[in-house]
């Protein structure tokens, strides 16, 4: 079976290479370069100095091995290890790894072998604080590479918990209570050594000590109940007279927070007047928090139908003392979404403290551009283009410019090339400061943009030849996610001297918004 799987996946590689050109390999395959690169040693404890190597990394499938002393490993495939017998010493240890077409990202990470027992043992055992019943156990120590942690907890069958010195090894009791935790630290000698730390109190936590994570999701695909991150559709209750539950708004550094208190069950009306089409949306999302519950389901209502209707979906067993994100498909949902008028959290049946934040419907969108941006169709004798394959561009002297607060890359999509700007706040060009371009002959400026995420993009263009500075800027409006958008400005909009125009910046128009990703091509200007 083992040979008919290789051969199979072999004539796949080679059918998805027929007709492609050297150029475009890369672009049809599409793999990505190995990320994540890591390695475990496993030293054994024998005096031997025999070290079992075992890589991992993202988008791989095959590694080799420099030991750092002047070997280097065969050939190891995913999942595979090596073992290679080592002097005492300190060794960088590189791990390249390869992916589907040979290409490659490499790691180093530091070996030490001594036959020494290890020594000056240092031991942290500390509760997490934000995670109920969870203690954090970090040791180091000299001569030492592996550290394993007995957290002491009986009625579990297994609670011990190995990894590297120096890594925090955590664990989550059942119950909170006194135990006794044994660290033993070793290394390539065949002694080990040994700390006890006797009656810790595991404590549980009852409350939420940190706010509910950021959401991320663009507020452009968000209709929002409640958080802080988002401006809320028009809600008529919150919570509703007939909910079986408290409520109280807390606070956990300046975030606001809902505590639902022996909740049963509770409402949130939208507006019965107005109800909420959810049916452009595709998951709902929360976040919740609780020390006790068992069971907890989302409920939406529809009361314009007659009868109403109404499904609920259940999160499965809550986990108890950490902020839990929830994301469920609407599409889950067997009902009308059109007309939704109640939200409901439901206890199932028992009744528990629940701390609920950032609840909101969001859309699902792409996260990169399939198919390249529109081909443009103005006369090149009309144009004086900055950058598109459309056009022979004119003499750019710096793209980005050194002070451009964006990350920069020109990808190729379909063949055809685009910039790439992420963490985008703004990005400069210019063209030429000797020979500034003429813009007084043109009426429009047009550019594509594509991002998944941006909620805004302008444009500036700066005149530097003239004392003071001259320089105008215009934004596209309502930014438009997920798709390929043409802009065409007219430059009359641009209040200032366009004869000799020498930079171009796009620019991120959110104050203190650096977390953007956007795509341009096409960047031109037409008469």
């Amino acid at each position: 079976m083992t040979k008919y799987f290789h051969i199979n996946c072999a004539i796949l590689f080679a059918v998805l290479l027929i007709g492609c050109s050297d150029d475009d390999r890369l672009e049809t395959v599409n793999v990505g370069l190995p990320e994540n690169i890591d390695a475990t040693f496993n030293l054994t404890q024998d005096n031997s100095g025999d070290v079992t190597i075992i890589p991992t990394a993202d988008n791989a499938n095959t590694f080799t091995i420099d030991f750092g002393d002047g070997n280097v490993s065969d050939t190891i495939n995913v999942g595979s290890n090596v073992t290679h017998t080592f002097s005492e010493g300190e060794f960088d240890v590189t791990v390249e790894a390869f992916n589907l077409i040979g290409q490659s990202s490499a790691m180093t990470k530091p070996l030490q072998v001594s036959f020494n027992p290890p020594e000056n043992l240092e031991v942290l055992v500390e509760n997490d604080g934000v995670q109920s019943n969870t203690v954090n156990v970090t040791a180091t120590a000299d001569f030492a590479s592996s550290v394993e942690v007995n957290f002491g907890e009986d009625v579990v069958e297994d609670s011990v918990v190995t990894g590297e010195i120096g890594e925090t090894l955590t664990y989550t009791y059942q119950q909170p209570g006194i135990y006794t935790i044994t660290v033993v630290v070793s290394g390539a000698s065949s002694v080990t050594t040994t700390y006890t730390e006797e009656d810790f109190e595991v404590i549980e936590i009852s409350e939420p000590t940190v706010p509910a994570p950021v959401p991320s999701q663009p507020a452009q695909t968000v209709k929002s109940i409640y958080s802080d991150a988002y401006d809320p559709i028009n809600i008529t209750e919150f919570p509703t007279e007939w909910s079986d539950s408290g409520f109280e708004e807390i606070q956990i550094e300046g975030d606001n927070i809902i505590k639902y208190a022996n909740l049963a069950f509770t409402g949130i009306v939208t507006d019965y007047e107005n109800p909420t089409d959810l049916t452009d949306m595709d998951y709902v999302r929360f976040d919740y928090w609780t020390p006790d519950a068992t069971s907890l389901g989302f409920k939406l209502v529809n009361t314009t139908t007659d009868p109403a209707q109404e499904d609920i979906i259940e999160v499965g067993t809550p986990t108890q003392g950490e902020w839990v994100s929830v994301e469920i498909p609407l599409d889950d949902y067997d009902m009308d979404r059109s007309n939704v008028t109640q939200l409901l959290f439901d206890a199932l049946g028992n009744r528990a403290t629940v701390y609920i934040d950032n609840l909101y419907f969001y859309q699902d969108t792409p996260q990169q551009p399939t198919e390249a941006a529109p081909t443009p169709t103005q006369d090149e004798a009309n144009v004086i283009a900055i950058y598109s394959d459309a056009y022979n561009a004119i003499t750019l002297t710096e793209l980005p410019t050194e002070w451009s607060g964006s990350n920069y890359e020109e990808i190729s999509i379909n063949g055809n090339s685009t910039m790439l700007f992420t963490n985008f706040d703004f990005l400069g060009i210019v063209s030429d400061y000797e020979n500034p371009t003429d813009l007084s002959g043109m009426t429009h400026i047009h550019f594509d943009y594509w991002t998944p995420n941006a909620e805004s993009l302008g444009i500036k263009i700066v005149n530097t030849n003239l004392d003071p500075i001259q320089e105008d800027e215009a934004s596209v409006g309502d930014v438009t996610l997920g798709e390929w958008i043409s802009v065409d400005i007219p430059l009359n909009d641009f209040d200032m001297d366009r004869s000799q125009v020498t930079q171009f910046i796009f620019d991120n128009l959110v104050p203190d918004d650096a977390s953007a990703t956007v795509y341009i091509d096409n960047f031109y200007f037409y008469n």
